[in-house]
């Protein structure tokens, strides 16, 4: 990476105003603890998603809000950090929840949410303070810490940013928090380090960069060019490139030492002047050196030697395709040979002082001589949209075709890497697949405002388990719909923790707070619960056909579990008796007028309203509660006019 004076003078300033923010971070806001919180080693569950378990507590974003919404301390209910027991959860005491933070969890990187560390929550929210015009920033993003009963919370922040979709991870590495965030108009890695407010450049220059899907990794793989050598200062790079990667606790003494005075200087400035050097800045680790045989060595090739084996005349690119559970899978292309790219894939852990970058290459053919596993013979389904895992010694990854056929492979030896491949499901056209949990794929689809969700057991023996013919474990092979249930498609995706779902609602009515679904067991017991669904919506159909105001009556009930509602004033004299006798039986489970209504489960709990089915949970703002019973009022009831 080529740094002129300029920007070099721009980056110190940058640190001085950042060491100026952590100066602030030393003063918190008080605030009486939350009761019942206890402070343990125990590791969170689910850590950096939306929710995140930590011992007793669930500890969730409450709702999707915008981060232009007023973000005054202390006034902040829905984006803001709640709790709820697990015993008040298990017993679906669903609002019993405690605010951790009256302040927007508000941050537009939706596959980085809250971590917990130790006794506290790390999180990033909306700048609140006012320029000199008394406007506030809302799009500049604030990254602190508090303490998981909301006792206290940072005063001022880690660092502020000035773009609210910066990519961010809080990780922990040698037992520190760290900060990792990416600069991306100016191609920089950062990595603040909580207990002192260093903020560390660990490279700039990268081409690209990918973070683990497990969002607690402290490690950060990029691709980086190699400079010509008697190019700069109007620099240009070799064919081949490398890649590196770096963890959050890199300092500029892990950088490697390069001499870069003989071929790297403007010859048109003296030695001492700003920019006479080319400034390179990377303290990460070099995995792979893309060098061929046709290359004179550099600064750069940190692991050549007289004698090491290259597999390439002309030298490998590298792109990365997704860095999942520790395991790195890339396409490698080798240069002058051949204008596919091969995906290969090797585990972070491997690499370590016997490592060599050059020699873990694989050969032209693409066959696994070198430190990589072979994956895919082309990156047309391998893709980073695909869900990657291994059993035991055993490679697999899953992807939509383009047939839209969810297809799994298990991978092989011989000229496209495939030993088995089954078809999951069939006629998935605009799936996107979300991740893997348990013995099930979850993938979503289009729904009415938002997005709809499904899964699937994918770990099946052979394709008869997914054939179209009776067997016990049909509906487990089966794409299963989670009921008619709409989630945010522009926030988080729903995630899984201990047995529970949680989602951002975009249902009607629903105003995208987060809601609950005890998640069922099995894909049969999921289809039990459909069907069951499915009934109470088969029953607003067929009352409709004859009594359509008792039909819509019902979906009131159905959503706000109300069954008094047409004895108030303003709606009794709107209604005649049989439409009256039909709500009755309908929420009674009874019979009336030709309908017969059984809406009672095997423990004789009635599944005919919303509640049976998910909950909202934590709080809703009292205008939302206004806004959403206005409007199920207006849609759903008649009422009387008021007289003049």
């Amino acid at each position: 990476m080529l740094k002129n004076g300029k920007k070099f003078m721009l980056l110190l300033m940058a640190l001085s105003l950042s060491a100026g923010a952590f100066a602030g971070c030393n003063t918190t806001v008080k605030r009486d603890p939350l009761p019942g919180y206890e402070s343990t080693d125990s590791a969170a569950q689910s850590n950096g998603g939306f929710v995140v378990k930590k011992d007793n507590w669930y500890y969730f974003i409450n709702g999707a809000e915008d981060y232009t919404a007023d973000n005054t301390y202390g006034k902040v209910v829905k984006g803001a950090l709640m709790r709820i027991s697990a015993d008040n959860l298990a017993k679906g005491a669903y609002t019993e929840a405690d605010v951790v933070l009256p302040e927007l969890v508000v941050a537009q990187d939706y596959t980085s949410g809250i971590f917990v560390y130790g006794d506290y929550v790390y999180y990033a929210s909306p700048n609140r303070n006012k320029n000199i015009e008394g406007q506030v920033e809302t799009s500049y993003l604030d990254f602190r810490r508090a303490k998981l009963d909301g006792s206290e919370v940072m005063k001022g922040y880690y660092v502020q940013l000035s773009d609210n979709t910066t990519a961010y991870r809080y990780v922990e590495a040698e037992g520190t928090v760290y900060l990792l965030y990416v600069d991306s108009s100016n191609s920089e890695i950062h990595s603040v380090n909580t207990a002192t407010g260093a903020d560390t450049v660990l490279v700039s220059g990268y081409s690209a960069y990918s973070f683990d899907t497990d969002v607690t990794s402290p490690y950060v793989y990029y691709t980086m060019p190699v400079a010509k050598k008697l190019t700069y200062p109007n620099t240009s790079n070799e064919a081949y490139n490398q890649l590196y990667r770096v963890s959050a606790s890199a300092t500029e003494a892990d950088a490697a030492k390069l001499d870069l005075s003989d071929g790297y200087v403007d010859k048109d400035k003296k030695e001492g002047d700003e920019g006479y050097m080319m400034e390179y800045v990377n303290c990460g680790q070099l995995v792979l050196d893309g060098i061929g045989t046709a290359f004179d060595p550099t600064p750069f090739n940190l692991d050549y030697k007289e004698g090491v084996a290259m597999t390439s005349e002309q030298g490998y690119t590298y792109s990365l395709v997704k860095v999942t559970d520790g395991r790195v899978y890339l396409s490698v292309t080798n240069l002058g040979e051949s204008s596919a790219a091969f995906v290969y894939a090797f585990d972070s852990a491997d690499i370590g002082e016997n490592w060599n970058s050059i020699t873990a290459n694989p050969n032209l053919a693409g066959t696994a001589d070198g430190a990589l596993q072979p994956i895919a013979a082309s990156t047309t389904n391998a893709t980073s949209s695909a869900l990657y895992y291994t059993e035991g010694d055993d490679q697999y990854y899953i992807y939509l075709d383009t047939n839209s056929v969810i297809q799994r492979v298990k991978v092989g030896t011989g000229k496209d890497f495939v030993a088995e491949k089954v078809a999951l499901a069939n006629q998935q056209s605009g799936a996107t697949l979300l991740y893997l949990d348990g013995d099930y794929l979850y993938f979503s689809n289009s729904g009415t405002n938002g997005k709809a969700l499904y899964r699937i057991n994918y770990k099946g023996a052979t394709q008869e388990d997914y054939q179209n013919f009776p067997n016990e474990l049909a509906e487990d092979y089966s794409p299963t719909k989670y009921l008619a249930l709409d989630y945010n498609s522009s926030w988080y995706a729903p995630e899984t923790v201990d047995g529970y779902l949680f989602f951002s609602n975009a249902e009607t009515y629903a105003d995208n707070y987060v809601y609950v679904l005890a998640n069922p067991e099995d894909n049969d017991a999921l289809k039990t619960l459909n069907d069951r669904y499915q009934e109470v919506q088969d029953a607003f159909t067929d009352i409709s056909g004859k009594f359509s105001d008792a039909s819509n009556a019902a979906k009131y009930y159905f959503y706000t579990g109300d069954g008094e509602i047409l004895d108030q004033e303003e709606h009794k004299s709107e209604y005649n008796a049989e439409d009256f006798e039909v709500f009755d039986a309908f929420v009674n489970s009874t019979s009336s007028h030709g309908f017969t209504f059984d809406f009672k489960d095997d423990a004789d709990k009635a599944y005919n309203v919303q509640s049976y089915f998910y909950n909202v949970l934590g709080k809703v703002t009292d205008d939302d509660k206004e806004t959403i019973a206005d409007s199920l009022g207006t849609d759903l009831l008649l009422t009387a006019e008021e007289e003049s």
